[in-house]
């Protein structure tokens, strides 16, 4: 890579405001502030991150838990704390003039902190990265061309996110999901199992509620209904719960009273996917991690009627899954909202724990998604794509 003269004599001034608003996104944005570290070590790296991000180099303007809504509802109800931490922010970006914003996925709010960056001054020298864009293709299409109009180039990571920005005019890269560069190498079976109290041979469900409070309190209750129907009809298989990051265990404590016989496992997800028999898992980012281990699964969701009445009004995909909308067909089941009942989810992963036919033809499906994801390397990439925008 030719970098200027101008940016090599001034590397110790740089400056990049950088900003997640989420825990996936701290993880994703982890990856691309260690790489802009690496290579300017005294730049001025400053934004919106968790801990992931901070550890890497990152100064912190706001934390990134704080951040973690979802659904229209949610997002209303948090409206002034979500105004206040946009004024903040934009204050401290007036004051610091970076070189360049990159903005993390979390669309909502960086949609529309792009729009008051354009009336900030050194708007014409401040270049623009967006990385894990809006998914435009499911909702809200002028997005993509808001998104072309007011960024410098945009890093996808699923390959047909190219062409439907290129639609708009936008320069756009595939650079292959930040997924395969964050998964550590997990335990073997039998050693994972023991350390749960299990035994190497149990056949197991892994449970994934979901990562944010209102999502583990609305899909709660139905993941007990659906271990109970389950026990009912093949009382030798154990469940293993996933914990999520950043929820306080009392709330676990509080919907699991009076349940016995669900193993709690906490920062261990990616070894139940690898490892249980089959998983019932909520919609969202760990879909794509269950699809890289390759593991059949039944993917679920229930939001609030109001954002149900309004997402259901605006989206236009034919799946909810991202494993789906990637293998293009039902590579998995999939449940949403009032079809998300015990009986259905006991219906759904039945036949992907006892069919040997079904459970091959789904891994097989499964296979084709992970090939989709492309190559490790996406933080580097995007880290590639940022300098070289800094020399033009």
């Amino acid at each position: 890579m030719v970098f200027s003269l101008r940016l090599m004599t001034t590397m110790t001034e740089l400056s990049i405001f950088i900003s997640a608003g989420e825990a996936s996104g701290d993880a994703h944005g982890a990856g691309v502030v260690a790489e802009l570290r690496k290579r300017y070590p005294d730049a001025d790296l400053f934004g919106i991150g968790g801990d992931r991000m901070q550890a890497a180099g990152l100064e912190l303007v706001e934390h990134s838990r704080r951040m973690s809504f979802m659904g229209f509802a949610e997002v209303v109800r948090h409206l002034p704390f979500i105004i206040n931490v946009r004024r903040r922010v934009l204050d401290e970006i007036r004051k610091r003039d970076p070189d360049m914003v990159i903005l993390i996925d979390y669309p909502g709010f960086h949609l529309s902190l792009l729009r008051k960056l354009r009336w900030l001054p050194g708007v014409e020298k401040r270049k623009v990265l967006y990385y894990i864009a809006p998914q435009v293709w499911a909702w809200k299409p002028g997005r993509a061309k808001t998104l072309a109009a007011l960024t410098h180039h945009i890093a996808v990571i699923f390959p047909f996110e190219v062409d439907v920005f290129a639609r708009y005019h936008a320069r756009a890269t595939f650079v292959g999901h930040p997924l395969l560069d964050e998964i550590a190498p997990v335990p073997p079976r039998g050693q994972f199992l023991k350390g749960l109290g299990l035994e190497p041979d149990d056949r197991v469900v892994g449970l994934f509620p979901g990562s944010r409070k209102q999502e583990i309190r609305r899909h709660f209750p139905v993941l007990l209904e659906t271990v109970k129907l389950l026990r009912r009809f093949q009382p030798e298989l154990k469940f293993i719960l996933a914990e999520a990051p950043g929820v306080p265990t009392r709330l676990y404590d509080k919907l699991m009273q009076g349940t016995s016989g669900i193993v709690r496992a906490f920062g261990v997800s990616h070894a139940i996917l690898a490892h249980a028999n089959a998983s019932i898992v909520k919609s969202g980012s760990t879909t794509v991690e269950a699809a890289y281990f390759g593991n059949p699964f039944v993917v679920f969701y229930k939001t609030s009627p109001l954002s149900y009445a309004i997402g259901k009004r605006v989206v236009s995909v034919p799946f909810i899954a991202m494993p789906n909308l990637l293998a293009g067909e039902r590579a998995v089941p999939e449940l949403i909202q009032s079809e998300v009942t015990a009986d259905n989810l006991v219906g759904a992963i039945m036949p992907l724990l006892n069919v040997p036919q079904e459970i091959e033809a789904c891994r097989a499906r499964l296979r084709k998604v992970r090939e989709s994801l492309g190559q490790p390397g996406a933080g580097k990439k995007v880290a590639d794509i940022a300098l070289d925008l800094l020399t033009l």
